[in-house]
């Protein structure tokens, strides 16, 4: 039999999709995704003492700088629609 408590802890799954979410931004979604779901797992590792916080860490990083580009690319893209006409 094996040892319950000798075991690693799991890893969140809400964490890895945080980090995988942040990694493919895809048109600002992707980023949206991360940052809900970075916050969701930190709350939920509190309770459970799950490992993945350095991943939901890195995720939320990730997730509110794709949130950050995607709104500078957006800005930049219509000041220059109507600084061009």
């Amino acid at each position: 039999m094996t040892d319950e408590r000798s075991a690693p802890p799991r890893v969140s799954l809400l964490a890895f999709g945080s980090l995988a979410c942040g990694i493919i931004w895809a048109l600002g979604l992707g980023s949206i995704c991360a940052v809900i779901l970075g916050h969701l797992a930190l709350r939920r590792l509190r309770r459970t003492g799950q490992a993945g916080r350095t991943m939901a860490i890195i995720g939320l990083v990730l997730g509110y700088t794709g949130v950050v580009v995607t709104f500078m690319l957006w800005l930049g893209g219509s000041v220059s629609v109507q600084g061009g006409s």
